[in-house]
């Protein structure tokens, strides 16, 4: 049983706009998904510790495969005030739905999807900032109003770039210490690099947290990591375009 079902469905509603499909990997440390998009330029990983659960009880250690729309279809049916619970058997897996007494019991076939591992990308990130996460969403957004692809560009004094430009036209939009929409930031050397709209304005709308810690290096992937105050965290990794 989740502390927080709002959250998992958010996560979920997130990463199927990436993939389609991934594997659970449960155990007693907890519940975690790590897979690469179709294209293999995009990677996502989120961790459900067992601080993020009210109840976690595992026999053995399961990897289960699920169509992550299926499963987000489901979700939807949250109501307010209901908890979720997750249950895996016999090629199944059941989602709970309970308010007081009352329980909405969903059942969606798992996947043979193997169960590989996805490879850990290695990347010396030379420029990291804590961002509110609606200045970031709000700066992705705007990029997308004139191009399908936007650019970050970081400074020694901690200011970050946002711009994008086609022949639509241009955007820029600079964030600082001082406007209250940088919280940190840490550049040990400039960086300028350009990543594809197709799932940052996405991925970027996500809510779960009050902000965002953003890395990234010249030319080199982007690295997007959501913490939450139960534990739970959710990272998005994409590769530059050059």
């Amino acid at each position: 049983m989740l502390k927080d079902p709002r959250e998992f469905r958010d996560i979920i509603q997130n990463a199927s706009s990436v993939i389609s499909e991934g594997v659970f990997r449960v155990s007693s440390k907890g519940l975690v998904m790590k897979e690469l998009d179709p294209s293999r330029i995009a990677m996502l990983e989120f961790d459900f510790p067992p601080s993020a659960f009210e109840k976690l009880e595992v026999e053995e250690d399961e990897k289960l495969g699920v169509n992550l729309e299926e499963l987000l279809n489901v979700l939807k049916r949250l109501r307010p005030e209901d908890t979720l619970t997750l249950e895996s058997d016999k090629g199944k897996l059941t989602v709970s739905l309970t308010l007081n007494k009352y329980t909405r019991s969903f059942k969606i076939p798992l996947l043979d999807l193997g169960g590989q591992e996805t490879p850990t990308i290695n990347v010396q990130f030379t420029s990291k900032y804590n961002i509110l996460s609606d200045a970031l969403s709000s700066g992705v957004k705007d990029a997308a109003t004139v191009a399908d692809e936007v650019v970050f560009s970081s400074s020694k004094d901690g200011t970050l770039l946002i711009s994008a430009s086609s022949d639509k036209g241009s955007v820029e939009q600079r964030l600082t210490k001082e406007s209250g929409m940088i919280l940190d930031a840490e550049v040990s050397e400039e960086a300028t690099a350009k990543y594809s709209l197709q799932y940052l304005e996405t991925v970027t709308s996500f809510r779960g947290t009050p902000s965002v810690v953003l890395e990234f290096a010249q030319d080199k992937p982007l690295h997007l990591e959501y913490k939450m105050a139960d534990g739970a965290s959710f990272h998005f990794i994409l590769a530059p375009r050059l």
